[in-house]
């Protein structure tokens, strides 16, 4: 009796595990690609994380950043020429180096382009090359930009195709005349068009940071420079004034000649006519009794 039950449940086991793997079969037969992709990534290996850049591939993203070092009095050459080193070491290309003086500082100004993938990194890099008084950094999505002028190109090569078609169908020299304008207006949007998506690839292929760096001049330096100023200032303005006094002579100084000739005529003109005849001297003697 003992060895019956112990068949029997046996058996039931065997069932219930035949009834499991059916309706596992079932579940997986009846499961939607994505679950069956889940499934095949599962087995290789792979993780659900490990699909999501590929939802990404076709964002465009550019990157821009600036940021503003001071670097210790008389090491601005040495830290400049350090930064400089350090970016080519990263691949950045440097263009747009300037060196400019203020009153109370000078500085050096340059800009990198860097791959996207090492933007972080050369930002990171740089902050340590000084103190850094500014930072700033703007991400901007042209993904739906790039796309409208993807758009647009093909549709003016689709055109442009036809042109072409109706221009070697055309007979008459007008209607050649007339598809030639427009194979003309074509060809120039779509040229520009492709130079528009041209810089925008290049925007997002390579990411801008300007950088600044600069040193605060020495305190004597400051003021040999300010007391410059002022006397550069003072020279200026008496220049100024003086130009000022030869303009006004010289644009007053035609005027007054011309009043003065006027006035002597007006003069001469009015002494004549009120000028009495001169009576003789023996009309003066009285008659005698």
């Amino acid at each position: 009796m003992r060895n019956f039950a112990i068949i029997v449940f046996l058996a039931a086991l065997l069932a219930f595990g035949c009834l499991g793997q059916e309706g596992s079969a079932g579940v997986s037969s009846g499961g939607s690609d994505s679950d069956i992709r889940y499934a095949m990534t599962s087995l290789s290996g792979g993780s659900s994380e490990s699909a999501a850049p590929a939802a990404s591939e076709g964002q465009y993203m550019t990157k821009e950043g600036s940021i503003t070092l001071k670097v210790a009095e008389g090491t601005l050459e040495t830290k400049f020429s350090d930064i400089k080193d350090a970016l080519r070491s990263e691949g950045a290309d440097v263009s747009d180096v300037s060196y400019s003086e203020y009153g109370n500082r000078k500085q050096y100004t340059l800009t990198v382009k860097v791959a996207p993938s090492k933007f972080d990194s050369v930002n990171a890099m740089l902050q340590q090359m000084g103190e850094v008084k500014d930072l700033s950094v703007q991400l901007e999505d042209v993904t739906q930009q790039y796309v409208d002028l993807d758009t647009r190109i093909k549709n003016r090569e689709i055109e442009l195709e036809r042109l072409y078609e109706l221009y070697n169908k055309s007979t008459k020299v007008t209607d050649l005349l007339d598809v030639e304008r427009e194979i003309t207006r074509v060809e120039t949007d779509l040229e520009i068009l492709k130079q528009q998506k041209q810089y925008l690839v290049s925007k997002v292929e390579r990411s801008t940071i300007r950088i600044t760096a600069y040193e605060d001049k020495p305190a004597s330096q400051q003021l040999t420079l300010s007391l410059e100023g002022l006397g550069q200032m003072f020279f200026a303005a008496m220049a100024a004034a003086v130009t000022l006094v030869v303009l006004a002579v010289g644009f007053l100084l035609p005027f007054a000649i011309v009043v003065g000739i006027l006035w002597l005529l007006y003069k001469a003109f009015r002494g004549n006519k009120t000028a009495k005849p001169r009576q003789p001297e023996h009309s003066r003697i009285p008659p005698q009794p």
